[in-house]
């Protein structure tokens, strides 16, 4: 499912550059449950936006589903993305102006689905997440706990084979991160490959694998 061989990032650090991935060597398999662990500054972000398709590398190989990230446009980076990748992430994300029904159906709307389908997914994904009863409430009318459903449910509208989770239960209190952890593992069981960025040791170890990183490196793969 994905795969990476010997792929290292820089960026721009005044006159010198920074080196955020070392030689990064990576296989996750579909259906893997996985854990990003480690300091603050230490590559994980940075990686997980690379599997996302998000950021680009300087040199190495990428594989995402049998597809050679590193060879396409970005156009069809793009496609892949969407084809294959849901993000949820730490600040939700969300569109202040529109509601919670909005926001879900906003990958489908860029994908050009018809109306009466995104209306069928959206309010499939929004039941799943139990937020069907605030479909039509703004962001600032919810929770974090519900904000993080939606961006849950606007996360799987589009039927990802993979999620990639960069804090998730980062700005939540107990109780809403330990709903939105089972939510997440539920998707999991599901088949869905799920990867955790997380600083959270309680989070990290409930992944079947763990993975640590320092320095822009890989302790443990």
């Amino acid at each position: 499912m994905i795969r990476m061989q010997a792929v290292n990032k820089w960026y721009p650090s005044g006159d010198t550059k920074l080196h955020a991935l070392k030689n990064i060597n990576l296989e996750i398999h579909s259906g893997d449950y996985v854990s990003l662990m480690g300091p603050s500054g230490s590559g994980k972000s940075t990686l997980l936006n690379m599997i996302g398709l998000l950021d680009v590398f300087e040199d190495g190989e990428y594989w995402l589903a049998q597809h050679p990230t590193h060879e396409l446009s970005e156009e069809s980076r793009a496609r892949l993305r969407r084809e294959h990748i849901g993000f949820i992430f730490q600040s939700f994300q969300l569109i202040p102006r529109l509601t919670a029904f909005e926001n879900v159906a906003l990958p489908l709307v860029l994908s050009e689905v018809p109306s009466h389908e995104r209306q069928q997914k959206v309010t499939s994904v929004l039941k799943q997440m139990d937020m069907l009863a605030r479909a039509h409430h703004r962001p600032s009318q919810l929770s974090g706990g519900q904000l993080q459903r939606v961006a849950i449910a606007r996360a799987i509208v589009t039927e990802p084979s993979v999620i990639l989770a960069d804090e998730p239960t980062g700005n939540l209190d107990q109780q809403s991160g330990h709903d939105i952890t089972e939510l997440l593992e539920n998707l999991n069981r599901r088949g869905i490959t799920l990867i955790v960025v997380t600083h959270d040791p309680a989070l990290g170890q409930r992944a079947r694998r763990q993975i640590r990183m320092i320095d822009g490196a890989l302790v443990n793969s």
